[in-house]
């Protein structure tokens, strides 16, 4: 009858379970990243979140005021205010516009077309205003 080492053994296979485990948690790392990556990079699955112009006779706006510490501003006070709202698209949509001769919703600036999923314009709402954002009256 032949004698084994039992100790011998219970460490080889104690050695090869963490090396299937180490194998396993880099797989689902790997996998991990790079579902993310398909996600992100290939199918654009993200939204965007940009300023573009808002009329305020029409619109609750933003409100923009230059300010000279940081940036140059004009000598005439109405050209210092701009007011804005925002817009958020998905990115495959804007990807996709701008692969196109017409680029609608997408030429000089962001815009939502009409029936587009996952696109919506965000106006000033005083009750839910940031610091420093000011809306138009």
């Amino acid at each position: 009858m032949k004698e084994e080492n039992f100790g011998e053994h219970f460490m080889l296979d104690g050695y090869l379970g963490n090396k299937i485990f180490y194998i396993i948690l880099a797989l689902l790392i790997v996998g991990s990243v790079g579902v993310t990556f398909y996600k992100i990079v290939i199918l654009k699955n993200y939204q965007i979140v940009a300023e573009v112009s808002c009329d305020p006779s029409v619109e609750q706006c933003f409100v923009y005021e230059c300010d000279p510490t940081i940036e140059e501003c004009s000598a005439n006070p109405e050209e210092n205010i701009s007011y804005y709202k925002s817009i958020s698209k998905k990115a495959a949509t804007i990807y996709a516009c701008e692969q196109t001769e017409k680029k609608l919703g997408c030429n000089e600036e962001l815009s939502c077309t009409e029936g587009e999923a996952d696109c919506a314009y965000i106006f000033c709402n005083p009750d839910q205003l940031l610091e420093g954002e000011i809306c138009s009256e």
